[in-house]
């Protein structure tokens, strides 16, 4: 079988394919779209994403790496995401090249690879990146807490936190909505760029009538989505609850308050009542103390390991 190796282009179908072939193996969904936004929106260099194709234009596996924005000099590089029916070889070369390049043209303080557990490649991915010479620096963990939704509708209602109003968000609000997202630490490295941020807030969270603004003088100084979902891994795989992406400004901790109670009120509404409303924070560990205090505590969850490139 001859094979095509070929770096990005936009607007070549590599980005549907790319989110195809990650959904196949993967067993997560992924979206073209936002594919195209974060090569756009970061202005990646079309070299920073390796393919390897069919003569008829199929596409077998692909790698990529962007700049890590909350660790700087830090490029997280992905596993060579690949279909059952990729030469092994051509799945390493691409991997290879692009750690080379890496090394010659950016010169990136820290090469970086991070497995999620408890996925169906978990494995698999582990034993790729320890054969790459790859060494384990930290855990990924995520502190969750479960709240009652009727509990938080009937917090007390301060004179402080009723002095903040709340709406729904509309697109006239768009350039405040990014403006309180980058304030947050979390969500400006998940969509590190304007043009990302824009994706996410016209597409998703104007979309949706569950969207809630927190105001003070007019000024949106808290955004949050309350949205349904299903784990699909961890201590609590199969669960249904309700997840809470948010944001707030410095110095507003009664803004976020008045979120909470809000989107407790929307969601009993929506008829929600039987499902916790789950806050949850992540953070990084390089101790086994954490490793074991998270065996221990339900609170507390190992979710991914971030393997480093010394070089």
């Amino acid at each position: 079988m001859k094979l095509i190796y070929r770096h990005y282009e936009p607007n070549q179908g590599l980005e549907e394919q790319q989110a195809k072939v990650y959904t196949e193996v993967s067993g997560l969904p992924a979206d073209a779209e936002e594919i195209k936004q974060r090569f756009k929106g970061e202005k990646r260099d079309p070299l920073s994403a390796r393919y390897v194709l069919t003569e008829d234009n199929r596409l077998l596996a692909y790698v990529q790496t962007s700049k890590w924005v909350a660790r700087p000099g830090t490029y997280i590089i992905s596993y060579p995401w690949a279909s059952p029916d990729c030469p092994p070889k051509a799945q390493e070369k691409i991997f290879d090249e692009l750690v080379a390049w890496l090394k010659d043209t950016i010169h990136p303080q820290v090469i970086a690879g991070e497995v999620v557990f408890d996925t169906p490649t978990t494995d698999e991915r582990i034993a790729f990146f320890q054969r790459k010479k790859f060494i384990e620096k930290e855990h990924l963990y995520v502190y969750s807490v479960d709240f009652d939704l009727t509990e938080i509708s009937n917090w007390e209602m301060t004179d402080e936190i009723a002095s903040y109003t709340c709406r729904l968000g509309t697109t006239e609000d768009l350039d405040q909505i990014i403006e309180v997202c980058h304030t947050d630490n979390y969500i400006r490295d998940v969509f590190p760029s304007v043009e990302e941020a824009k994706y996410y807030v016209e597409n998703t969270f104007l979309k949706d009538d569950h969207n809630k603004l927190i105001l003070k003088d007019n000024q949106i100084v808290s955004v949050g989505l309350p949205y349904r979902r299903k784990l699909t891994g961890g201590k609590d795989k199969g669960l249904e609850i309700i997840s809470l992406t948010s944001a707030t400004r410095l110095n507003h901790p009664q803004a976020w308050k008045r979120l909470l109670i809000e989107v407790a009120k929307d969601c009993l509404k929506s008829g929600w009542q039987n499902l916790p409303l789950r806050i949850s924070t992540l953070f990084f560990g390089y101790s086994m103390n954490a490793i074991h205090l998270a065996q221990l505590q339900d609170t507390i969850e190992d979710i991914a390991v971030l393997y480093a490139l010394p070089y």
